[in-house]
Formats: structure tokens, sequence, C-alpha cells
């Protein structure tokens, strides 16, 4: 699999020119995973962020005990586990694979160490991550606007 073309095809990175993209691609590893197999579980340390190659990931939080809820889906091209990329925080939730996947992972130091080569190549990703982190607030704060309307306990 040509993980350029994912790449360049990811919400993070498009726009960026063939060598930018070659030499995100090399910082890459991909990993398959089967369904139920858990990428990151929530609280734990984060030294990494992923793209979805192929297949499905869902993003968990545990709720009311050992209850999960499925916060959200990402699918190929889309990024997770980003968060870990700015701060130094434990992981807010789990990932699983809802189906036989493959992600590409990023170590978060090397990737730092490429964009501070890089500021205009920098500035173009982290605009793009935080667009996506707004729109998943905003998504967010609708699901918690939902739940006060309609009374909803976390724990149902």
């Amino acid at each position: 699999m040509d993980f350029k073309e994912i790449l360049k095809e990811a919400d993070p990175f498009k726009g960026l020119n063939d060598k930018e993209i070659q030499g995100i691609a090399e910082l890459g590893t991909a990993k398959k995973y089967s369904k139920g197999d858990v990428v990151f579980e929530e609280n734990s340390e984060g030294n990494e962020f992923f793209i979805v190659i192929s297949g499905c990931i869902a993003i968990n939080k545990n709720v009311a005990g050992e209850r999960k809820r499925t916060l959200s889906t990402m699918k190929p091209g889309e990024l997770f586990g980003e968060l870990s990329l700015f701060d130094s925080q434990p992981r807010s939730a789990e990932a699983e694979a809802m189906e036989d996947a493959e992600v590409m992972f990023f170590p978060n130091d090397k990737f730092r160490k490429l964009l501070k080569s890089n500021l205009v190549m920098a500035f173009i990703i982290q605009t793009r991550i935080i667009r996506i982190l707004c729109q998943r607030l905003r998504t967010a704060d609708e699901m918690l606007k939902e739940g006060i309307i309609w009374g909803v306990a976390l724990d149902d």
C-alpha cells in the first residue's frame, strides 16, 4: 500500500507537496488490528498519533464505571490520538477497531522535529489539526446539549 497517497488525502496533510508528504510518510509505521483490538486505552500515555489506513476505529469513553460510549468513528484518512501531539496528558478516550483495520502511527517526538524543520508546513498541519479539533469540540458540545435538553443520564 502506498502510504504517500493516503497521506495526501488525509485532512491534516492536504495541500502539502510531494517532498513534504514523503518526509511525513518516512516517519510513519503501519500496524494492523483485528475487530475488537484496542489501539490504546483511556488514561494511557500518549506518545504517538494515528491516521486510519483502512477499516474503522471507534473512539470510546468510559462512563458510569465500566460502560463505554462511542464518541466518534474514524475512517480511512482520518486522524486520531492527536491530543498527545500537543500535551503530555494521558489519553482522554480509548481507540478500538470496529472491524479489521490498519493504521499508520507517528511518534510525536519525531513528528515535532519534522515540524520544527519546516515552519510553513508546520503552520499548515497545525492549522488543519486545530480545525479538526474545533469541529470535534462543537460536536461534543452538541452531544452534551442534547443530553441536557432531553435529561439523558450518562449512566443509562
